[in-house]
C-alpha cells in the first residue's frame, strides 16, 4: 500500500502545477498565478485528487485517473476559474445549456446528460460547482464521491 500510495505522489509531484481540461489529459490549466497548496493521494489507488488554490482564491479540485485523465472538477471560490480550461471540450454543452436557462441573479445551473454532468452557482465572491463524466469513473467511485 505505501508502495502505490508513493507512486501516486511521484505522479502528481511530476505533474507540478499544470492541470487538465475535464474528459483531458493533463494541460495547462491556467497555470499562470496558481499555486498548489496540498497534493492529497486517495484512500482508492485507482485516481488521485489534486486541490489548486488560484491566485484570485478559487479553490478547485481534480480527480484524475492512474492513467492521467481528469474526470471530475469541483471549484468555489471568489472568481469563476477558466471555464472553458477547466470544462474542454465540454465547454460548449455548458454554453448551449445555459442559452435555455433564464438569468436570474443567483440562479443555478444544472446540466444532467449521459456524456457529462455540470452543476454551478453563485454569485460574485461566491462561486462554486462540479462536473465530472460518469462514463469515465475508476471502478467504485461514484457521483457522491465528487466533493
Amino acid at each position: 500500500m505505501r508502495a502505490i500510495y508513493f507512486l501516486q505522489v511521484a505522479w502528481l509531484l511530476q505533474a507540478g502545477v499544470g492541470h487538465a481540461a475535464l474528459g483531458g489529459s493533463p494541460d495547462a490549466f491556467n497555470s499562470e498565478g496558481t499555486k498548489v497548496v496540498a497534493s492529497v493521494s486517495s484512500a482508492v489507488s485507482s485516481y488521485v485528487v489534486r486541490d489548486t488554490t488560484l491566485s484570485t482564491g478559487t479553490h478547485v479540485r481534480e480527480f484524475i485517473s492512474g492513467s492521467g485523465v481528469v474526470f471530475a472538477v469541483t471549484w468555489e471560490g471568489p472568481v469563476l476559474p477558466d471555464m472553458k480550461s477547466l470544462l474542454g471540450r465540454h465547454f460548449n454543452t455548458m454554453l448551449a445549456e445555459s442559452e435555455k436557462t433564464p438569468k436570474a441573479g443567483r440562479s443555478r445551473l444544472e446540466i444532467d446528460q449521459p456524456e457529462v454532468v455540470i452543476n454551478m452557482g453563485g454569485h460574485m465572491r461566491a462561486y462554486e460547482g462540479s462536473a465530472w463524466v460518469p462514463a469515465q469513473f475508476p471502478a467504485g467511485f461514484t457521483a457522491n464521491d465528487v466533493r
